[in-house]
């Protein structure tokens, strides 16, 4: 939802798609930079905002979304209603910042249904069981979409973005990357794991545990984009192992604490989204991605917890693929390719093959791996 023409657009295009019979529920985000513009009037009242406040004034950019797309719907001479997460039946727990979704009761978007509106919800929000407005985190608006197609039994979750899918490798970084127009849920999870910015991790578990085809299109041209689904495989692919997609993460923040006190961040009810960690013996080791490195030295500071070692300005390249992670052939392709970077770590997962190295040839080391893998298909 990146501007008011943005919006107009989006409900013109609705309503030339709307068949007869169809029942749609359009689940929005925050206009481009309200939420971050929310964010800085708190910081500028004080360092560490109440999370409780944080979540009354944040819900404000979706609910403003929701109203103004509802607006556009009556424009273009469709009827429509608009809600907030809390008026939709999202219940959540009592998490202030990252909040986890417990049931949803959507009965009064079934009831605006049938008599044949669309209903247009705020993502991002719900309502915790104590009453309260709590907010979902990053990904918070894809989160509630997907959650809300599975109460709703939806044929299909279609999620609209500043992209046109899923590709081989982040576009804006590697123009030859190619669109996929298909990929299961178990392999898209592994790419959102990765640093996959296209559609957030807790998204991707609703779909695949409720078995929901989503599909990720542009915003600004609803062409076909990239279908995540359950995907039936034939007889020439059993052993057939290649590279799906390869994702980044750059600007990382490596920290070595004792195990027992690190151990305090994860139940402390924090909002900090840890992109790895690793337990051995008495010692945790934790990558934080830059946007959470400021709370994170507060709490460490807070809760007296000591910082055994410190890192920073680390990059991850994670390639990922069916099986990959066992096969000799495929990581003897990706060491050749990376041998003029400085790979620190080599790191094989659930589905990928991690590379960890300096952030600054991290999109050096993305091109060099795509070429290698994708350059014969283009």
């Amino acid at each position: 939802m990146g501007s008011i023409e943005l919006i107009q657009n989006i409900a013109h295009n609705i309503a030339q798609q709307k068949r007869e019979g169809d029942s749609l529920v359009l689940v929005v985000s925050a206009m481009a930079k309200t939420t971050d513009g929310l964010m800085e009037l708190a910081h500028q009242i004080c360092e560490h905002p109440s999370r409780r406040e944080l979540d009354m004034l944040l819900t404000a950019g979706e609910r403003i979304s929701m109203a103004l797309l509802s607006l556009s719907l009556q424009k273009e001479g469709l009827s429509s209603i608009s809600f907030t997460g809390s008026q939709s039946g999202i219940i959540t727990d009592n998490r202030h910042g990252n909040a986890r979704i417990l049931e949803v009761n959507a009965f009064r978007i079934n009831q605006e249904l049938e008599k044949g509106k669309i209903v247009i919800v705020a993502g991002f929000q719900g309502v915790s069981q104590a009453k309260e407005i709590t907010t979902l985190g990053r990904g918070g608006s894809d989160t509630s979409a997907v959650a809300l197609a599975c109460y709703l039994n939806a044929g299909k979750c279609e999620i609209y973005s500043d992209v046109d899918g899923v590709f081989s490798a982040d576009p804006k970084l590697v123009p030859q990357a190619r669109l996929l127009q298909e990929i299961d849920h178990a392999q898209m999870l592994a790419l959102a794991n990765a640093g996959s910015k296209v559609m957030h991790p807790r998204a991707v578990e609703f779909a695949q545990r409720f078995k929901i085809p989503v599909e990720l299109k542009s915003s600004f041209s609803f062409a076909p984009g990239t279908l995540i689904h359950q995907i039936k495989r034939n007889s020439t692919e059993m052993e057939d192992k290649k590279i799906t997609a390869i994702a980044h993460k750059e600007g990382l923040l490596r920290l070595v604490l004792p195990a027992k006190q690190g151990l305090e961040l994860f139940s402390s009810g924090t909002h900090i989204e840890f992109f790895r960690y690793e337990i051995q013996r008495d010692r945790l080791e934790l990558f934080i991605e830059g946007s959470f490195v400021a709370e994170a030295e507060f709490l460490l500071q807070e809760k007296g917890i000591e910082v055994l070692e410190r890192e920073d300005g680390l990059g991850w390249v994670s390639l990922v693929g069916l099986g990959i992670e066992t096969d000799a052939q495929i990581l003897s392709r990706v060491l050749q390719s990376c041998f003029a970077f400085q790979v620190l770590r080599v790191v094989p997962g659930n589905m990928n093959i991690g590379l960890m190295l300096p952030s600054q040839q991290t999109q050096d080391c993305l091109q060099a791996l795509h070429n290698t893998f994708f350059g014969d298909e283009q």
